[in-house]
């Protein structure tokens, strides 16, 4: 005969489908329903632990995943090599830069983070919807204007804002640091980013909603024995056309297809201007050391050069030309007759 169950037994079945608490005590079961439980193993011993969920914050809704964190990592990493780089060149003295941290928050968590008064610049790319901040810290802005006017490098005791005189300066400087900036995102686009404005006060410098996701990053600088923190903020609204191109594997693969370009530039400025002594031949003779000690006013060399021969133009120590001595006006010159695109074995032997 089928048993009818009461109602607390029903009441402990149900009770029964949902996850138990640790620590409470397993329910009454009808004689009808022995057995080993569907969410317990009776090796076990027990009730299983309910699984912990992860908090989720709406006010803060993650935009960048973690490949496009290390991505722009990277990115910021080779800013910093250049940045320090360009500060010891610029200040004739040691200088460092090296990644902080890279991180994603609010914008109004950015600019509570950011002391006042300081030195904050805003920026904008030709390329890109919205704006950027950088944020430096006036102790580094001073050593730097310090140094760059004759001083040692040493900061100031109490912290002002920055004359007229002073803002020209760091903005000369702030415009070349742009320049590294872009040089850093060439892999991934070319930011072509511009000084927008410059402010004392990080209340006056609301370029996004309060709310609205940023990228921080900041990098720590320092100045012989002055150390202070560089702070970039690119709001995701700017980025998010080019987010799909944030990670790695496209980044090293720009790296790999293509220079720089301002690399190249730069190589080659440097290359044009390289001095090379050029040297037109008249001929050569080969005599002995005792002829050499007795040459005297009027003497004449018999060299191995016929007249009418074009003579050998030598750039450095490859002969590139042959030419036809002449005047020009009243100084000597050589015609050009005859170019070789790729230097004679022979004449480089001779």
């Amino acid at each position: 005969m089928v048993e009818t169950l009461s109602q607390s037994e029903i009441d402990a079945l149900l009770s029964a489908l949902n996850m138990p608490e640790a620590g409470q005590a397993p329910s009454p079961a009808s004689p009808a329903m022995e057995g080993p439980s569907p969410r317990a193993s009776p090796e076990a011993g027990g009730t299983p632990k309910p699984k912990k969920g992860k908090v989720y914050d709406f006010k803060r809704q993650t935009k960048f995943s973690k490949e496009q964190l290390r991505t722009i990592q990277l990115i910021h990493e080779s800013f910093s090599r250049l940045l320090g780089t360009y500060l010891a060149t610029q200040l004739r003295a040691y200088a460092q830069a090296n990644i902080y941290s890279v991180d994603q928050i609010t914008f109004e968590e950015f600019i509570q983070s950011i002391y006042s008064p300081t030195f904050l610049m805003g920026f904008h790319s030709e390329k890109l919807d919205g704006k950027g901040l950088v944020d430096l810290n006036l102790n580094v802005v001073f050593a730097i204007i310090d140094r760059l006017l004759g001083g040692t490098g040493t900061p100031l005791d109490t912290l002002r804002q920055l004359t007229e005189i002073e803002n020209q300066v760091m903005q000369r400087i702030m415009s070349h640091m742009l320049s590294l900036l872009r040089e850093a995102w060439i892999n991934v686009t070319d930011l072509m980013p511009r000084i927008d404005f410059i402010e004392s006060n990080p209340q006056f410098a609301q370029i996004v909603p309060p709310t609205d996701m940023v990228l921080a990053v900041g990098i720590e600088i320092k100045i012989q024995e002055v150390t202070g923190m560089m702070n970039l903020c690119i709001p995701y609204n700017t980025v998010e056309s080019i987010a799909i191109k944030l990670n790695a594997a496209s980044w090293f693969a720009a790296i790999r297809k293509e220079p720089l370009t301002t690399n190249l530039e730069a190589i080659t400025g440097q290359v044009r201007i390289v001095a090379l002594p050029i040297v037109a031949e008249l001929g050569t003779a080969s005599i002995t050391l005792r002829d050499i000690i007795n040459l005297q006013i009027g003497d004449i060399l018999v060299t191995d050069r016929l007249i009418k021969e074009d003579l050998d133009i030598r750039i450095g120590s490859r002969i590139k030309f042959k030419g036809r001595p002449g005047i020009v006006g009243k100084k000597m010159a050589i015609s050009i007759s005859q170019v070789f695109e790729q230097p004679d074995e022979e004449l480089l032997s001779d």
